[in-house]
Protein backbone atom coordinates (compact mmCIF):
# COMPACT_ATOMS: atom_id res chain seq x y z
CA UNK A 1 0.00 0.00 0.00
CA UNK A 2 1.35 3.44 -0.93
CA UNK A 3 2.09 6.08 1.68
CA UNK A 4 -0.79 8.44 2.37
CA UNK A 5 -0.55 11.88 0.74
CA UNK A 6 0.61 14.69 2.99
CA UNK A 7 -2.16 16.95 4.28
CA UNK A 8 -2.59 20.21 2.38
CA UNK A 9 -4.12 22.52 5.01
CA UNK A 10 -6.26 25.43 3.70
CA UNK A 11 -4.12 28.58 3.47
CA UNK A 12 -6.36 31.21 1.91
CA UNK A 13 -8.90 31.16 4.72
CA UNK A 14 -7.12 32.59 7.74
CA UNK A 15 -8.71 33.96 10.91
CA UNK A 16 -9.71 31.13 13.22
CA UNK A 17 -8.36 28.50 10.78
CA UNK A 18 -4.86 29.91 11.23
CA UNK A 19 -5.25 30.10 15.00
CA UNK A 20 -6.36 26.48 15.45
CA UNK A 21 -4.03 24.89 12.94
CA UNK A 22 -1.47 23.52 15.42
CA UNK A 23 -4.22 22.02 17.57
CA UNK A 24 -6.46 20.62 14.84
CA UNK A 25 -3.98 19.20 12.31
CA UNK A 26 -3.13 16.23 14.59
CA UNK A 27 -6.85 15.50 14.91
CA UNK A 28 -7.29 15.65 11.14
CA UNK A 29 -4.29 13.39 10.63
CA UNK A 30 -5.64 10.88 13.15
CA UNK A 31 -8.96 10.88 11.30
CA UNK A 32 -7.22 10.37 7.94
CA UNK A 33 -5.17 7.52 9.42
CA UNK A 34 -8.35 5.86 10.63
CA UNK A 35 -10.02 6.21 7.25
CA UNK A 36 -6.95 4.97 5.41
CA UNK A 37 -6.85 1.76 7.39
CA UNK A 38 -10.55 0.86 7.18
CA UNK A 39 -11.26 -2.71 6.21
CA UNK A 40 -13.04 -2.54 2.86
CA UNK A 41 -13.62 -4.93 -0.05
CA UNK A 42 -10.64 -5.17 -2.40
CA UNK A 43 -12.84 -4.08 -5.31
CA UNK A 44 -13.30 -0.69 -3.60
CA UNK A 45 -9.65 -0.17 -2.73
CA UNK A 46 -8.36 1.72 -5.83
CA UNK A 47 -11.35 4.07 -5.77
CA UNK A 48 -11.20 4.58 -2.01
CA UNK A 49 -7.47 5.23 -2.04
CA UNK A 50 -7.87 7.86 -4.73
CA UNK A 51 -10.42 9.72 -2.63
CA UNK A 52 -8.88 9.23 0.83
CA UNK A 53 -5.25 8.13 0.83
CA UNK A 54 -4.02 9.96 -2.26
CA UNK A 55 -5.98 13.19 -1.74
CA UNK A 56 -3.79 15.87 -0.10
CA UNK A 57 -6.77 18.08 0.76
CA UNK A 58 -9.90 16.36 2.08
CA UNK A 59 -12.98 17.78 0.38
CA UNK A 60 -14.86 20.62 2.07
CA UNK A 61 -12.30 20.54 4.90
CA UNK A 62 -13.59 23.85 6.27
CA UNK A 63 -16.71 22.10 7.58
CA UNK A 64 -14.83 19.56 9.74
CA UNK A 65 -12.72 22.45 11.02
CA UNK A 66 -15.86 24.39 11.94
CA UNK A 67 -17.16 21.23 13.63
CA UNK A 68 -14.03 21.03 15.79
CA UNK A 69 -14.08 24.76 16.62
CA UNK A 70 -17.75 24.66 17.64
CA UNK A 71 -17.11 21.58 19.77
CA UNK A 72 -14.15 23.20 21.48
CA UNK A 73 -16.05 26.40 22.20
CA UNK A 74 -19.23 24.71 23.45
CA UNK A 75 -17.81 22.37 26.05
CA UNK A 76 -14.69 20.84 24.59
CA UNK A 77 -13.70 18.31 21.93
CA UNK A 78 -14.82 15.02 23.43
CA UNK A 79 -14.00 11.42 22.56
CA UNK A 80 -17.30 11.32 20.65
CA UNK A 81 -16.23 14.30 18.53
CA UNK A 82 -12.96 12.54 17.75
CA UNK A 83 -14.78 9.36 16.74
CA UNK A 84 -17.20 11.29 14.56
CA UNK A 85 -14.58 13.40 12.79
CA UNK A 86 -13.51 10.70 10.28
CA UNK A 87 -17.18 9.89 9.64
CA UNK A 88 -17.87 13.55 8.83
CA UNK A 89 -14.80 13.74 6.59
CA UNK A 90 -15.92 10.67 4.67
CA UNK A 91 -19.36 12.22 4.34
CA UNK A 92 -17.78 15.32 2.80
CA UNK A 93 -16.17 13.11 0.16
CA UNK A 94 -19.62 11.81 -0.73
CA UNK A 95 -20.82 15.37 -1.15
CA UNK A 96 -17.82 16.28 -3.30
CA UNK A 97 -18.25 13.29 -5.62
CA UNK A 98 -21.96 13.98 -6.05
CA UNK A 99 -21.29 17.71 -6.64
CA UNK A 100 -18.60 17.00 -9.20
CA UNK A 101 -20.73 14.42 -11.01
CA UNK A 102 -23.82 16.62 -11.13
CA UNK A 103 -21.81 19.72 -12.13
CA UNK A 104 -19.55 17.71 -14.46
CA UNK A 105 -16.47 19.26 -12.84
CA UNK A 106 -13.17 18.06 -14.31
CA UNK A 107 -10.84 19.24 -11.53
CA UNK A 108 -10.96 19.96 -7.79
CA UNK A 109 -8.01 21.25 -5.72
CA UNK A 110 -5.64 20.73 -8.62
CA UNK A 111 -6.41 17.08 -9.35
CA UNK A 112 -8.99 15.26 -11.50
CA UNK A 113 -12.31 14.77 -9.76
CA UNK A 114 -13.60 11.27 -9.07
CA UNK A 115 -15.97 11.23 -12.09
CA UNK A 116 -13.23 12.67 -14.32
CA UNK A 117 -10.80 9.98 -13.18
CA UNK A 118 -13.12 6.97 -13.15
CA UNK A 119 -16.12 8.04 -15.22
CA UNK A 120 -19.52 9.29 -14.14
CA UNK A 121 -20.91 5.75 -14.15
CA UNK A 122 -18.64 4.89 -11.22
CA UNK A 123 -19.99 7.65 -8.97
CA UNK A 124 -23.29 6.00 -8.07
CA UNK A 125 -22.03 2.63 -6.80
CA UNK A 126 -19.04 4.18 -5.08
CA UNK A 127 -20.99 6.88 -3.21
CA UNK A 128 -23.60 4.26 -2.26
CA UNK A 129 -20.82 2.18 -0.68
CA UNK A 130 -19.44 5.23 1.14
CA UNK A 131 -22.91 6.15 2.36
CA UNK A 132 -23.33 2.72 3.92
CA UNK A 133 -19.93 3.08 5.61
CA UNK A 134 -20.88 6.51 6.97
CA UNK A 135 -24.21 5.25 8.32
CA UNK A 136 -22.61 2.26 10.03
CA UNK A 137 -19.89 4.31 11.70
CA UNK A 138 -22.21 7.21 12.66
CA UNK A 139 -24.46 4.72 14.48
CA UNK A 140 -21.47 3.53 16.50
CA UNK A 141 -20.78 7.09 17.67
CA UNK A 142 -24.32 8.07 18.70
CA UNK A 143 -27.77 7.08 17.44
CA UNK A 144 -28.75 10.75 17.41
CA UNK A 145 -25.83 11.51 15.09
CA UNK A 146 -26.93 8.82 12.64
CA UNK A 147 -30.35 10.47 12.35
CA UNK A 148 -28.86 13.96 11.83
CA UNK A 149 -26.32 12.69 9.31
CA UNK A 150 -28.87 10.85 7.16
CA UNK A 151 -31.27 13.80 7.25
CA UNK A 152 -28.43 16.04 6.07
CA UNK A 153 -27.83 13.86 3.02
CA UNK A 154 -31.53 13.63 2.16
CA UNK A 155 -32.09 17.39 2.36
CA UNK A 156 -28.84 18.32 0.62
CA UNK A 157 -29.26 15.96 -2.30
CA UNK A 158 -32.94 16.81 -2.73
CA UNK A 159 -31.92 20.42 -3.39
CA UNK A 160 -29.04 19.34 -5.59
CA UNK A 161 -31.33 17.12 -7.66
CA UNK A 162 -33.74 20.03 -8.17
CA UNK A 163 -30.85 22.22 -9.24
CA UNK A 164 -29.60 19.61 -11.73
CA UNK A 165 -32.99 19.49 -13.45
CA UNK A 166 -33.42 23.26 -13.61
CA UNK A 167 -30.15 24.39 -15.17
CA UNK A 168 -30.41 27.35 -17.59
CA UNK A 169 -33.68 28.50 -15.97
CA UNK A 170 -36.03 31.16 -17.22
CA UNK A 171 -36.11 34.46 -15.30
CA UNK A 172 -39.26 33.37 -13.46
CA UNK A 173 -37.18 30.75 -11.63
CA UNK A 174 -34.18 32.90 -10.73
CA UNK A 175 -35.19 33.67 -7.14
CA UNK A 176 -36.29 30.10 -6.49
CA UNK A 177 -33.03 28.84 -7.98
CA UNK A 178 -30.98 30.99 -5.63
CA UNK A 179 -33.05 29.74 -2.70
CA UNK A 180 -32.13 26.14 -3.50
CA UNK A 181 -28.48 27.12 -3.86
CA UNK A 182 -28.48 28.80 -0.46
CA UNK A 183 -30.25 25.89 1.18
CA UNK A 184 -27.44 23.54 0.20
CA UNK A 185 -24.93 25.79 1.98
CA UNK A 186 -27.29 26.15 4.93
CA UNK A 187 -27.52 22.37 5.22
CA UNK A 188 -23.72 22.14 5.28
CA UNK A 189 -23.39 24.83 7.95
CA UNK A 190 -26.13 23.33 10.10
CA UNK A 191 -24.59 19.87 9.79
CA UNK A 192 -21.13 20.97 10.88
CA UNK A 193 -22.17 23.24 13.74
CA UNK A 194 -25.15 21.41 15.16
CA UNK A 195 -23.56 17.96 15.23
CA UNK A 196 -20.76 19.47 17.32
CA UNK A 197 -23.32 21.01 19.68
CA UNK A 198 -25.35 17.81 19.85
CA UNK A 199 -22.36 15.76 20.99
CA UNK A 200 -21.88 18.30 23.80
CA UNK A 201 -25.59 18.01 24.66
CA UNK A 202 -26.15 21.63 23.64
CA UNK A 203 -29.19 22.97 21.83
CA UNK A 204 -28.79 23.49 18.07
CA UNK A 205 -28.40 26.90 16.51
CA UNK A 206 -31.60 28.36 15.12
CA UNK A 207 -32.41 28.02 11.44
CA UNK A 208 -32.08 31.81 11.19
CA UNK A 209 -28.46 31.58 12.35
CA UNK A 210 -27.49 28.67 10.10
CA UNK A 211 -29.33 30.17 7.11
CA UNK A 212 -27.40 33.44 7.49
CA UNK A 213 -24.13 31.55 7.86
CA UNK A 214 -24.98 29.45 4.80
CA UNK A 215 -25.51 32.62 2.76
CA UNK A 216 -22.14 33.97 3.91
CA UNK A 217 -20.49 30.68 3.01
CA UNK A 218 -22.07 30.58 -0.47
CA UNK A 219 -21.69 34.25 -1.36
CA UNK A 220 -18.02 34.34 -0.39
CA UNK A 221 -17.40 31.23 -2.47
CA UNK A 222 -19.20 32.72 -5.48
CA UNK A 223 -17.25 35.99 -5.29
CA UNK A 224 -13.95 34.15 -4.93
CA UNK A 225 -14.82 31.96 -7.92
CA UNK A 226 -15.44 35.04 -10.05
CA UNK A 227 -12.37 37.03 -9.08
CA UNK A 228 -9.89 34.17 -8.89
CA UNK A 229 -11.13 32.64 -12.17
CA UNK A 230 -11.38 29.06 -10.98
CA UNK A 231 -12.47 28.01 -14.45
CA UNK A 232 -8.85 28.56 -15.51
CA UNK A 233 -7.87 25.98 -12.86
CA UNK A 234 -10.13 23.29 -14.29
CA UNK A 235 -13.34 24.13 -12.43
CA UNK A 236 -16.48 25.15 -14.28
CA UNK A 237 -17.82 28.70 -14.43
CA UNK A 238 -21.24 28.78 -12.75
CA UNK A 239 -22.79 31.33 -15.08
CA UNK A 240 -21.71 29.52 -18.24
CA UNK A 241 -22.99 26.25 -16.78
CA UNK A 242 -26.48 27.68 -16.34
CA UNK A 243 -26.51 28.33 -12.59
CA UNK A 244 -27.89 31.30 -10.68
CA UNK A 245 -25.80 33.15 -8.10
CA UNK A 246 -26.36 36.22 -5.94
CA UNK A 247 -23.72 38.29 -7.80
CA UNK A 248 -25.51 37.50 -11.07
CA UNK A 249 -28.93 38.56 -9.75
CA UNK A 250 -27.56 41.77 -8.25
CA UNK A 251 -25.92 42.61 -11.57
CA UNK A 252 -29.18 41.94 -13.43
CA UNK A 253 -31.05 44.20 -11.00
CA UNK A 254 -28.57 47.01 -11.65
CA UNK A 255 -28.49 46.48 -15.42
CA UNK A 256 -31.67 44.78 -16.71
CA UNK A 257 -30.41 44.75 -20.31
CA UNK A 258 -27.85 42.18 -19.17
CA UNK A 259 -30.59 39.54 -19.16
CA UNK A 260 -30.74 39.42 -22.96
CA UNK A 261 -26.98 38.91 -23.13
CA UNK A 262 -27.21 36.15 -20.53
CA UNK A 263 -29.93 34.27 -22.39
CA UNK A 264 -27.96 34.55 -25.61
CA UNK A 265 -24.92 33.10 -23.86
CA UNK A 266 -27.00 30.24 -22.53
CA UNK A 267 -28.31 29.32 -25.97
CA UNK A 268 -24.72 28.45 -26.86
CA UNK A 269 -23.26 27.30 -23.53
CA UNK A 270 -26.12 24.86 -22.85
CA UNK A 271 -24.40 22.31 -25.09
CA UNK A 272 -21.28 22.54 -22.91
CA UNK A 273 -23.14 22.65 -19.62
CA UNK A 274 -25.14 19.51 -20.32
CA UNK A 275 -22.24 17.52 -21.81
CA UNK A 276 -20.66 14.68 -19.89
CA UNK A 277 -17.19 15.21 -18.47
CA UNK A 278 -15.81 12.97 -21.20
CA UNK A 279 -17.44 15.13 -23.90
CA UNK A 280 -16.56 18.50 -22.41
CA UNK A 281 -13.14 18.75 -24.05
CA UNK A 282 -14.73 18.30 -27.47
CA UNK A 283 -17.44 20.86 -26.72
CA UNK A 284 -14.90 23.34 -25.38
CA UNK A 285 -12.87 23.03 -28.54
CA UNK A 286 -15.97 23.51 -30.66
CA UNK A 287 -17.66 26.29 -28.69
CA UNK A 288 -14.97 27.72 -26.41
CA UNK A 289 -14.19 30.86 -28.41
CA UNK A 290 -17.85 31.74 -28.93
CA UNK A 291 -18.72 31.15 -25.28
CA UNK A 292 -15.73 33.16 -24.07
CA UNK A 293 -16.64 36.11 -26.28
CA UNK A 294 -20.21 36.18 -24.99
CA UNK A 295 -19.37 35.41 -21.37
CA UNK A 296 -16.57 37.95 -20.91
CA UNK A 297 -18.72 41.14 -20.88
CA UNK A 298 -21.34 39.44 -18.69
CA UNK A 299 -18.76 38.33 -16.12
CA UNK A 300 -17.20 41.81 -16.20
CA UNK A 301 -20.62 43.33 -15.44
CA UNK A 302 -21.17 40.88 -12.59
CA UNK A 303 -17.82 41.86 -11.08
CA UNK A 304 -18.56 45.57 -11.53
CA UNK A 305 -22.21 45.63 -10.45
CA UNK A 306 -22.91 42.45 -8.52
CA UNK A 307 -19.84 41.88 -6.40
CA UNK A 308 -20.00 45.18 -4.43
CA UNK A 309 -23.64 44.47 -3.51
CA UNK A 310 -22.79 40.93 -2.43
CA UNK A 311 -19.96 42.19 -0.23
CA UNK A 312 -22.50 44.39 1.58
CA UNK A 313 -24.82 41.40 1.95
CA UNK A 314 -22.04 39.28 3.40
CA UNK A 315 -21.49 41.80 6.20
CA UNK A 316 -25.23 42.01 6.84
CA UNK A 317 -25.51 38.23 7.03
CA UNK A 318 -22.50 37.98 9.33
CA UNK A 319 -24.33 40.22 11.78
CA UNK A 320 -27.64 38.39 11.23
CA UNK A 321 -26.00 35.06 12.06
CA UNK A 322 -24.58 36.39 15.32
CA UNK A 323 -27.84 38.16 16.24
CA UNK A 324 -29.74 34.88 15.79
CA UNK A 325 -27.25 32.95 17.97
CA UNK A 326 -27.74 32.44 21.72
CA UNK A 327 -25.61 34.81 23.84
CA UNK A 328 -23.32 31.97 24.89
CA UNK A 329 -22.36 31.28 21.27
CA UNK A 330 -22.25 34.80 19.84
CA UNK A 331 -18.48 35.07 20.13
CA UNK A 332 -18.19 31.72 18.36
CA UNK A 333 -20.43 32.66 15.44
CA UNK A 334 -18.78 36.07 15.18
CA UNK A 335 -15.37 34.40 14.89
CA UNK A 336 -16.60 32.00 12.23
CA UNK A 337 -18.49 34.49 10.08
CA UNK A 338 -15.71 37.11 10.25
CA UNK A 339 -13.21 34.48 9.11
CA UNK A 340 -15.28 33.92 5.97
CA UNK A 341 -15.72 37.66 5.40
CA UNK A 342 -11.97 38.04 5.86
CA UNK A 343 -11.45 35.80 2.81
CA UNK A 344 -12.66 38.73 0.72
CA UNK A 345 -9.63 40.71 1.85
CA UNK A 346 -7.49 38.38 -0.29
CA UNK A 347 -9.58 37.80 -3.38
CA UNK A 348 -7.33 37.61 -6.40
CA UNK A 349 -5.53 40.94 -6.55
CA UNK A 350 -8.32 42.81 -4.75
CA UNK A 351 -9.17 43.65 -1.19
CA UNK A 352 -12.93 43.93 -1.14
CA UNK A 353 -13.18 44.55 2.59
CA UNK A 354 -11.04 46.02 5.34
CA UNK A 355 -10.58 44.61 8.81
CA UNK A 356 -12.30 47.70 10.20
CA UNK A 357 -15.36 47.13 7.99
CA UNK A 358 -15.69 43.58 9.22
CA UNK A 359 -15.40 44.66 12.84
CA UNK A 360 -17.96 47.44 12.29
CA UNK A 361 -20.55 44.85 11.18
CA UNK A 362 -20.77 43.72 14.80
CA UNK A 363 -20.80 47.15 16.47
CA UNK A 364 -23.08 47.37 19.52
CA UNK A 365 -24.06 43.70 19.21
CA UNK A 366 -24.35 42.41 22.75
CA UNK A 367 -22.33 39.30 23.53
CA UNK A 368 -20.31 39.42 20.31
CA UNK A 369 -17.25 41.23 21.64
CA UNK A 370 -13.89 39.51 21.61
Amino acid sequence: MTERARLDYPERFRGLFTEVRAEYVPLLEDARDELSTLSIPGELRPFFDYVVRDNPQPSFMLLPLLFLFTAEQSGGISAAHRRYLPVMMLGMEIVAICDDTVDRTPSRSGRPTFPARFGEGSSTPFTAALMAMVAERARRVDARILEVTMRFFVDLFANELWERHHLYPGPELFDRWLGHRYRQSEEGASFALNTALLLNDRAPLSTDATAAFGRVFQDVDDVVSLLEERDAQGENDDVTMGMVTRPLLDALAARPALLEELLELWTVSRALGLASIADQARERERLGATIAARAHPILASIVELGVPKVVERVLQDCRACVEASPPSLRRVTRRMTSTFADRLRRCGTRELLSEDQIAAAFDDLEGAQW
